[in-house]
């Protein structure tokens, strides 16, 4: 069997290398400010496969505009230079922000940038994707909610969203479940064999 991957994708802070934690055990490093993760970092999960955890893509407070152009032009030609080796995309959103930083981008006259990739690599690519809406632990009222539909309604409903919380594990079970039985059916029998 060829190498695959396992890739996570979203933006700065929404809690990607926490959610690798909660989903497959890994120890990703997990920071208190946006940006801990700079680099394209590997973490191998079984024969054949491995997990991909990606830097933040889109805007970040704490990088400069040459340091977030070079991290997108480096994520997106992953992408496409591995679309082949992808196995699954999941892609995580800050849920307790979205419909903010979105209509922030909109009034800019730009694409929300968590939907825009995720079409990317679905349509574009022909990578399978899952969306993790993460945080939702942030916020109770109707705030998630609508952040929740309205997410769903840029992705389209080809895209199953899954509202989770990596820090509370609400709904974590659900998509762990499904991340294995999608990579056991494309042939990766026990997908987090090597996570101790």
């Amino acid at each position: 069997m060829d190498e695959g991957y396992l890739v996570f994708t979203g933006r700065p802070n929404a809690g990607k290398s926490s959610l690798i934690r909660a989903v497959t055990g890994i120890k990703a490093v997990v920071g208190k400010e946006p940006g801990t993760t700079q680099k394209i970092d590997f973490y191998p999960l079984s024969k054949n496969l491995s997990l991909v955890d990606m830097p933040g893509y889109g805007r970040s407070l704490h990088a400069g505009r040459n340091t977030e152009e070079n991290t997108k032009d480096m994520i997106l030609d992953f992408l496409k230079n591995n679309s082949k080796k992808i196995i699954l995309a999941i892609h995580v959103v800050n849920t307790s922000t979205y419909l903010e930083t979105e209509s922030r981008l909109a009034k800019k006259g730009f694409i929300p940038i968590d939907v825009e990739l995720v079409h990317y690599m679905k349509r574009d690519l022909g990578i399978p994707c899952l969306v993790a809406a993460n945080k939702i632990d942030k916020d109770r009222d109707s705030l998630i909610q609508d952040n929740l539909e309205s997410l769903k309604e840029g992705l389209g409903p080809t895209i199953q969203v899954y509202p989770v919380s990596a820090r509370t594990n609400d709904g974590i079970g659900i998509l762990k479940d499904d991340v294995r039985r999608k990579l056991v059916e494309k042939g990766y029998k026990n997908p987090f064999e090597y996570v101790k």
